[in-house]
């Protein structure tokens, strides 16, 4: 693969090509994940543009702007059609996983025209109301999260006493263990989580961009995920008429496991 930069004032953009086929898929990795999640949907048919999200490789956004002035979808935008100018791509189809899924859903408005179909696996941001977007907006709450960022520890004893409570479910206390093992995991964490709570979809506008389109637009879920559950996508695809575009899958957060691949392929029809 590829490696290219872009930027636009302070922030900076990775991305990687791999292939030359004449249909592009641009592809947004999960949070902590590697863009060659998506190197499975290398063949000879298809271009793959593989971006990274900010905070992951070399995709820079300033961290003293998070507090006040957070990431915008205007911004990750104007960088996105760079990309779209540089690779000169007038048409593509997207597939995203969990936190690169928040980022579709937000531009797909944008881009309208040359969208030629979308394949969600888990997306993120699906329950802008949820307690974690909700408080991602609390100010005490971010100020909280980013005192834990050098004793992640001292987060997971949180989560645990939450556990205990009721409040969060025994695999999403695992999966916060996991993204807190370490310090620069947990940064990079509630960084995003910080950093990005600005960037969501508008359900009224998706809905009528997605109405007046005839291409393939699916959200693909994991039966077990915990993470992000079967019962928000229903609850999302209810707002944007779409009930229709669900699929579930035999797995759980880990689409990318070996085996899980071989569930998820067949649904992504490009």
């Amino acid at each position: 693969m590829e490696s290219k930069i872009i930027a636009k004032g302070d922030i900076q953009i990775e991305y990687y090509t791999s292939g030359a086929g004449p249909q592009n898929i641009i592809c947004m990795h999960g949070h902590g994940r590697p863009v060659d999640d998506f190197i499975f949907l290398n063949d000879t048919d298809h271009k793959l543009i593989l971006i990274v999200l900010p905070h992951h490789g070399n995709s820079k956004f300033p961290i003293e702007k998070i507090e006040k002035d957070p990431l915008s979808i205007i911004e990750f935008n104007q960088l996105f059609e760079q990309i779209l100018d540089v690779e000169s791509i007038n048409d593509f189809h997207f597939v995203a996983f969990s936190q690169g899924g928040r980022f579709v859903l937000s531009l797909i408005p944008f881009h309208d025209g040359k969208i030629k179909s979308v394949h969600l696996i888990s997306p993120d941001a699906m329950d802008y109301n949820s307690f974690y977007n909700k408080a991602s907006r609390n100010r005490w709450a971010r100020k909280l999260f980013k005192s834990w960022e050098d004793k992640p520890q001292r987060f997971i004893k949180f989560a645990r006493i939450a556990k205990r409570l009721g409040l969060v479910r025994p695999k999403v206390f695992a999966f916060i263990q996991k993204f807190a093992s370490n310090k620069e995991s947990f940064q990079r964490a509630s960084i995003t989580w910080r950093g990005f709570r600005n960037i969501r979809p508008i359900n009224d506008e998706l809905k009528k961009v997605i109405a007046r389109n005839d291409w393939r637009f699916v959200i693909i879920m994991g039966k077990y995920d915990q993470v992000i559950r079967t019962l928000q996508a229903e609850s999302f695809l209810k707002k944007i008429s779409q009930q229709d575009a669900l699929i579930v899958i035999e797995c759980g957060h880990d689409f990318f496991k070996e085996g899980n691949i071989d569930l998820l392929r067949p649904h992504i029809k490009i």
